[in-house]
């Protein structure tokens, strides 16, 4: 519903040179006229100050004259908004500034806060005199447009980033990678929250980018440890299985050392025995022939006296018992001495050494086999750590291709966002043009931006009469977004060949040579002193 402001009646006393005149205001056209210098301008801004204390264009401004003496600057303003009536004033009384609401003196913080509870300020001020809609920053300009414009719908972008063709129906449009990953992105976060997720030196991009990097360097260095390692003769299981062939053999050799041992233990023992006998065999074989090469006595070794047959036949009789014993003492020598002899040539000679230089080779070639397995286990191992890292990296890299994704995503979605509100903003201007967005090739992005062209020329280059009207269609347009209806001032309506087209009443000034200033066609000097025409 429209909120209608009217202006009734302006008075201005000792107001920037005008010393005395009161304003009544016409429902449609208050029409001001003079030369030069005769107050149009300052009747025309007065407003501006009741509200703000500010001029036309929103800056600080100070009515005081300054080419005569006065006792009081004083404006007041009686008006309605939706029918009801307000007087409001502001003066300079001995250098203090004076507020009034409805004759009621007021506080500047009251004042302030009365004037913004009636209407907004920059909203006013652009269609009371749409020159301040130009004059501001092209962000406040942007926004006053934006703040009264719906964005679109998400799934209304979402599908317009899908279209293939104008033609195409809603209906029949398919999702493109970037609508699809947005729709359940935008499930959870704003759009502009995912932006500052993914986006930024902060983000997620960021970060995934130095991941990344990390992960495949820790994935080639891996690649080349395992490179500079060196390719065994066999597998690991070829050698794990060598090793079980090789322990069964070295059981089995063991097996025989301890045969070996035990029998070598026994040959020796009989080699010790023979040699016993050997050596027992040998003193008895001296002791016989000691004995065989004994003479027989044939005195007595005691006295001397020379034996009788009788005593020499018993001398020869005792030596051949003697070696009858003798000989009797020899066979068992012989007979053990034989005995171990055929023992030991029984026994079937096993080396030792060469049971333990066949151990001595299959140890070393099962140390060989137990390497190649341990290499075979840290090849694995690394083996395995390189899979890790792989997969590591290829996760980090579908993580970056998503966020990339949905970066990508929200590029294209805010590119036919602005696309689609510039459209929106567009549609409501017949000769202006805006825009609101700009691209930046460097980011491959659009930056909010604003700029207004008539017939293809800036506002700056634009003639007198050709910013009246690109104003007035400006105001058509602040009407339909706002629908607050001020008046609505232009001045140096004489530039302008155009219609005036406002939804409230419309004041202009026009400069007329040689004329004192007028007001609808009623003059009047700066005393207040009617002159009729």
């Amino acid at each position: 519903m429209s909120r209608v402001i009217r202006f009734i009646q302006l008075v201005l006393l000792n107001f920037a040179g005008v010393r005395s005149v009161t304003v009544d205001y016409t429902d449609l056209l208050t029409a001001l006229t003079g030369k030069n210098g005769e107050g149009k301008s300052t009747i025309g801004g007065a407003p501006s100050w009741i509200f703000y204390g500010t001029d036309l264009f929103g800056g600080k401004y100070n009515p005081t004259p300054t080419t005569y003496e006065f006792d009081r600057v004083y404006a007041s303003l009686l008006f309605t908004v939706d029918g009801t009536q307000y007087l409001l004033a502001r003066g300079i009384e001995g250098g203090d500034n004076k507020f009034w609401i409805n004759d009621v003196p007021a506080k500047a913080k009251e004042y302030e806060t009365f004037v913004a509870g009636l209407f907004d300020r920059k909203m006013f001020l652009s269609l009371y005199n749409p020159a301040f809609f130009f004059s501001q920053h092209w962000t406040d300009q942007r926004a006053m447009l934006m703040q009264h414009m719906s964005a679109p719908l998400q799934k209304t972008v979402l599908a317009e980033m899908s279209r293939t063709s104008p033609e195409q129906k809603p209906a029949d449009i398919v999702l493109n990678p970037y609508a699809a990953a947005l729709t359940e992105s935008l499930k959870k976060h704003s759009i502009d929250d995912l932006q500052k997720i993914h986006g930024g030196t902060g983000g997620q991009k960021s970060k995934l980018e130095k991941q990344h990097i990390a992960d495949k360097s820790r994935t080639q260095t891996l690649r080349d440890q395992l490179a500079k390692m060196p390719v065994p003769e066999f597998t690991k299981e070829v050698a794990e299985a060598e090793v079980v062939g090789i322990d069964s053999i070295l059981q089995n050799l063991a097996t025989q050392r301890t045969i070996a041992v035990k029998i070598d233990t026994e040959r020796r023992e009989l080699e010790r025995q023979k040699a016993a006998a050997d050596a027992d065999y040998a003193a008895r074989v001296t002791g016989w022939k000691a004995l065989e090469a004994e003479e027989v006595a044939d005195s007595c070794k005691t006295c001397e006296r020379p034996f009788d047959e009788e005593s020499r036949t018993a001398a020869a009789a005792d030596k051949e018992r003697r070696m009858k014993e003798y000989m009797a003492g020899n066979k068992p020598v012989v007979e053990r001495r034989k005995e171990l002899l055929a023992k030991l040539a029984d026994f079937e000679i096993v080396s030792i050494a060469d049971i333990d230089e066949q151990i001595a080779e299959h140890q070393e070639q099962r140390r060989r086999m137990v390497a190649i397995t341990e290499d075979g286990e840290r090849r694995a191992a690394l083996a395995k750590q390189i899979d890790e890292a792989a997969a590591k990296e290829a996760a980090t890299l579908a993580s970056l291709k998503e966020s990339t994704l949905i970066l990508d995503a929200i590029k294209a979605y805010k590119a036919k966002e602005a696309e689609l509100q510039a459209a929106d903003v567009q549609a409501l201007f017949t000769r202006l043009s805006v825009r609101l967005f700009k691209y930046v090739a460097s980011r491959d992005e659009y930056d909010p931006d604003f700029s207004i062209q008539m017939d293809g020329k800036d506002y700056i280059a634009l003639s007198t009469g050709e910013r009246i009207a690109a104003g007035l269609e400006l105001t058509d347009v602040l009407y339909k977004l706002s629908d607050l209806i001020p008046p609505t001032f232009i001045d140096g309506i004489g530039e302008y060949t155009g219609d005036i087209a406002v939804y409230g009443q419309s004041i202009t000034a026009r400069a007329v040579k040689g004329k004192a200033l007028g007001i609808n066609e009623t003059e009047v000097d700066v005393l207040g002193n009617n002159i009729e025409n």
